[in-house]
């Protein structure tokens, strides 16, 4: 465990990797000989509706305000990091470390791709889905972008910042930022497709060789990008000289860049007692029904039995292509919750840089099968229990991340004893890659117990943030 202090905040960092640091340990609290800390879904329910203040009780009196944040690149969890420390939600975060990730991680993260988010207001107790995936609209697939508005809606919604609070941070990186074990890992494994591109060589192969981890990335057009995003909002995009750009590159039309539009929907829900498992609902699939169903397969089969029996009935085998992903989660001292997945639809997308801009062109995707976000909450009471991200590589097959997601996360959020079912989670094998928070509430005192499960395979990094009340 590494605590640090910043601006009179302790932090903790919970990661495999912190991109070009050493290993650190998850932060697991000692266990409290005299409080049992999860009775089972069903005992809670029960304790509920006998002691209704039982469960009421969020914090400690006088304990330090909590918030979790985790992501599939370590920069940008430390840019979520600090926006929390700035008095930030977790919309604030979310949407920082999302743009954070167009410069950190953009194999998987751009203004022209897009993805999918679940999100609950824990003071309307209400939780939905935010669609802004990145559908195919131009010659040869090229994507629309959906990522600025849905990114824009989404810290518009559950934020309390100003927009160019979540893009500063971005534009400061663009401009120079040490190449992270992630990012080193998707250039070399794209060399050879970036390479055909001048302008895309030019900025990760400056000498004929992918950057490598700990090097010095640079993207001043990028940097340009985002210091109109934040001057002039993502009306740069949506009717201005980027989205301009983007369109003649893509052979996109620009009215249908112009009048794209996140949605807000509902999403699929598991009921389990008091609390609600809660899936992004997408018009193209439906894969809360999928999840559900391999799932309820396999619930009586042990943790470590579970994860190939699902993985199997969601025809995850552990190879083929599919589009990569990367998530991000966070949870604020409010109870708020946010859980990501955004994709380019391919490796850098298509490969190709748009003229002037800094950003790679992204291909289009018909479905979330990047990329599950999931929370489970309490709309009782207004709490966020777990949060959870699951992303495919690349190469682990169409169904890697719901596979992921079920067979790590969300058995960590329901298992009596998630210490164990955290070390499943960071098992070597099985498709998928899965970050998350997963926290049990105390039946006899309320007080909440959270931990971060950041995947290795994917070099993310978590952190705790306790703040001040």
């Amino acid at each position: 465990m590494t605590e640090t202090s910043l601006l009179g905040l302790r932090t903790v960092t919970s990661s495999a990797h912190r991109g070009t640091g050493q290993p650190v340990k998850m932060p697991v609290r000692a266990p409290h000989s005299t409080r049992r800390i999860w009775q089972g879904l069903g005992a809670i329910a029960i304790a509920a509706s006998l002691v209704g203040g039982c469960v009421n009780t969020k914090y400690r009196t006088g304990a330090p305000a909590q918030n979790y944040i985790a992501a599939d690149e370590p920069r940008a969890a430390e840019i979520g990091r600090d926006i929390i420390a700035q008095g930030g939600k977790a919309g604030d975060a979310a949407a920082a470390m999302a743009m954070a990730m167009t410069v950190t991680l953009p194999s998987r993260v751009g203004l022209t791709g897009g993805g999918v988010c679940v999100v609950f207001d824990a003071a309307k107790k209400e939780t939905r889905t935010l669609d802004f995936l990145p559908r195919p609209a131009g010659t040869g697939g090229a994507a629309l972008p959906g990522f600025l508005r849905g990114v824009y809606a989404l810290q518009a919604a559950n934020g309390a910042m100003r927009w160019e609070q979540a893009v500063v941070p971005a534009e400061q990186l663009a401009r120079s930022t040490p190449v992270s074990r992630a990012l080193a890992r998707d250039l070399a494994d794209s060399a050879a497709r970036l390479s055909a591109d001048p302008e895309a060589r030019r900025v990760f192969l400056p000498t004929g060789a992918p950057l490598a981890e700990g090097a010095a990335l640079s993207q001043p057009e990028l940097a340009a990008s985002l210091s109109q995003v934040r001057r002039n909002g993502i009306a740069a995009m949506y009717g201005g000289p980027l989205g301009g750009a983007v369109a003649q590159a893509a052979a996109i039309d620009p009215a249908a860049v112009r009048g794209f539009q996140p949605r807000w929907t509902g999403t699929t829900a598991i009921p389990l007692g008091i609390v609600s498992m809660h899936f992004a609902q997408l018009p193209e699939t439906n894969n809360g029904a999928a999840l559900t169903a391999a799932w309820n397969a396999a619930a009586d089969l042990p943790s470590d039995q579970r994860a190939a029996r699902v993985a199997q009935a969601l025809g995850a085998t552990g190879n083929g292509a599919s589009a990569p992903g990367a998530g991000l989660v966070v949870i604020d001292h409010e109870e708020n919750g946010v859980a990501c997945s955004f994709t380019m639809g391919a490796p850098f997308g298509n490969g190709r840089m748009v003229p002037g801009t800094g950003l790679l062109a992204a291909r289009g995707v018909d479905g979330a099968g990047f990329g599950t976000p999931a929370l489970l909450t309490n709309a009782i009471v207004g709490r966020t229990q777990f949060a959870g991200a699951a992303s495919a590589a690349g190469n682990d097959g169409p169904a890697a991340a719901p596979a992921a997601l079920l067979t790590a996360a969300l058995p960590a959020a329901l298992d009596k004893e998630p210490g164990a079912a955290i070390r499943v989670s960071r098992a070597a094998n099985g498709p998928g890659r899965a970050t998350f928070v997963t926290c049990q509430t105390s039946m006899e005192s309320g007080w909440k117990e959270c931990q971060i499960a950041a995947d290795p395979r994917a070099h993310a990094l978590g952190i705790l943030v306790e703040t001040e009340r």
